[in-house]
């Protein structure tokens, strides 16, 4: 049981900073801040956290390793290269679109981690390239994709996604998962034979 709180705790805490260091900036944000926020004395935050950067790096990592698990998982399913990248790009909007705190620290604070930490980041941003790519080489292969560069195409889709940080709003007229259906739309149409 006390396992089971301390990650309820963890997962909470995380909430709260990923919130203040979108919002404030991470720079701008003081341990003093995220301890007044959870209500706890500033002392405590070093049980669950060595430091502020091991607070951004395990926010982005653990994210990034979230997203790669769901990822990873459709692209190694029996579906159709069609239906794989429909269920990815539909995932990956929603997650990132979805949770804008988390998206912010991944476009914007990436930087302000040491180059030990931006490289095992670095690595996983990889792996989402490549699993789109994957799925893009499927869909050449079967002759169902326009002659277009699958890197070209697939920044352009991290890009669509990334820039919602600047104009989505979750609580607005579109719901993520209608902003996730038009991104598929505009996405696959503009690929797909």
């Amino acid at each position: 049981m006390p396992r089971k709180r301390t990650s309820e705790k963890t997962r909470e805490m995380k909430k709260v900073i990923a919130s203040l260091f979108a919002r404030s900036g991470y720079h701008s944000t003081s341990m003093r801040e995220i301890a007044r926020h959870m209500g706890l004395n500033q002392a405590s935050l070093y049980y669950y956290f060595k430091n502020k950067e091991d607070m951004l790096f395990k926010l982005m990592n653990d994210s990034m390793d979230e997203a790669l698990t769901t990822l990873e998982d459709i692209c190694a399913s029996d579906l159709s290269p069609v239906e794989k990248l429909n269920r990815v790009l539909s995932f990956y909007t929603r997650y990132y679109a979805g949770d804008q705190d988390r998206l912010v620290l991944l476009v914007n604070e990436i930087n302000s981690l040491d180059r030990e930490h931006r490289e095992v980041l670095r690595q996983k941003e990889r792996q989402y390239l490549h699993l789109i790519r994957s799925i893009l080489k499927e869909l050449t292969d079967e002759r169902k994709m326009k002659p277009i560069d699958s890197g070209i195409a697939a920044f352009a889709f991290f890009g669509m996604v990334h820039y919602t940080i600047k104009w989505y709003n979750a609580r607005g007229a579109i719901s993520v998962e209608e902003l996730s259906e038009i991104f598929l739309e505009i996405f696959t149409r503009g690929i797909m034979r």
